[in-house]
This record gives structure tokens, C-alpha cells and sequence, in this order.
């Protein structure tokens, strides 16, 4: 077994390898310290990615990033789990996702807050999106929080992201409300949607 194995606490056994292609099957597992490079390098591309002239910034924020995924992947929470999208193809395993789940306070500021599951950084390689790999990332994130019996889980999104929009919508998530933080109305930056899904239907 992989000495680096990250600590998957409350993170059921299931079937974890599903076909993808003619060629290869994909993945869906619980991440490990090995993963963190590529994990790293789907993570800057999709959030953090910038061209010329800051594209030397990359690999700064590419090293940020991936020191980040060192901690939480060594120091795992109880209610805590990140999962890979894995592309197997004969001998070679390359990560082309990623996912992460907790459970926190939704809004910290309320009278009385409420727990629940929050999915952040779901990321695919450009090269593998379209493909259904991101809905399966959302299916094992909905999963764990059935597992940790929770009804519901939820996340943020972009008002100007139309295609992450119409991936929530299309898998049953529900926009609930706006945000719009002083911080982003002076810098102009675009609202964030509040959405979530009720695993109970």
C-alpha cells in the first residue's frame, strides 16, 4: 500500500473505477499526497491560469497552490475529503480532476448557522472537460454527504460562468440567492450565486 496515502476519514468504499473510453477507464478516489503535483498544475490552470504578460506568475501560484493541497492532504479533518478523477490508460495514470468536500458553516453570520456539505475547487484539465467528468465529481461529492447524513449540499458560483452554471442546473442544484460582498462591488468583480442540492428527492 502507498505510504502516502491521505487520510480518508468517513470516506465509503465504493466501485471506484467506471469505463471512459475505448481505450481506458477513469477513476474516482480519494486523493493522495503523490497527486499533489498534478493536482497542483489542474488547480492553477483552471483558477489561476494568466497569459502573457503575468504568465510568469504561473508557476508561482502553481506552487502556492500545491503546498496548500500538501496541508490539507496531511492534515485531513473528519469531515473533510478531496477527490481525484484518475484517466488510466494501460500503465499510465494521469489525474485530469479534482474535488473537494467539507462540512462548514454556510453563513457564519446568521441568527442560528447551519452545517452542511460544501463542494469547492472542482476542476478538470481543459483537455478532458465536456466529457461527463465533472458531473461524476459532483455524483462522489453528493455521495459523501449522503454518507455523512446530511440532506443537502451546497456551493458558490460565479454569476458570469455560464458554463459551471449550466452544469449545477443540469444536475439539480438550485440557485438560492446572490451575494454580492462590499469588497467585490467596489473592485466590479461579478456576484457569487449561493446553490444547492437537496439530496433527499
Amino acid at each position: 500500500m502507498n505510504s502516502h496515502l491521505s487520510s480518508v476519514w468517513n470516506v465509503p468504499q465504493l466501485p471506484l473505477t467506471e469505463r471512459f473510453s475505448n481505450d481506458g477507464s477513469l477513476s474516482i478516489r480519494p486523493a493522495t499526497l503523490d497527486d499533489a503535483r498534478s493536482l497542483a498544475t489542474v488547480l492553477t490552470h483552471s483558477f489561476h491560469h494568466h497569459e502573457h504578460p503575468w504568465r510568469w506568475l504561473t508557476p508561482v501560484l502553481r506552487l502556492g497552490v500545491y503546498e496548500d493541497l500538501c496541508h490539507r492532504l496531511k492534515h485531513q479533518k473528519e469531515h473533510h475529503a478531496c477527490f481525484v478523477a484518475a484517466l488510466q490508460t494501460g500503465n499510465t495514470q494521469e489525474v485530469v480532476g479534482s474535488v473537494e468536500i467539507s462540512v462548514r458553516y454556510l453563513d457564519a453570520l446568521a441568527i442560528a448557522p447551519t452545517r452542511a456539505p460544501y463542494i469547492a475547487n472542482l476542476a478538470v484539465n481543459p483537455d478532458y472537460r465536456r466529457l461527463g467528468i465533472a458531473r461524476k465529481l459532483l455524483a462522489r461529492c453528493e455521495t459523501q454527504g449522503r454518507y455523512w447524513n446530511y440532506n443537502s449540499v451546497a456551493l458558490h458560483v460565479l454569476e458570469n460562468n455560464e458554463a459551471a452554471k449550466q452544469l449545477y442546473l443540469s444536475c439539480g442544484y438550485d440557485i438560492k440567492y446572490a451575494e454580492r460582498p462590499l469588497t467585490a462591488w467596489l473592485l466590479r468583480r461579478p456576484r457569487r450565486l449561493f446553490v444547492q442540492k437537496d439530496l433527499a428527492v
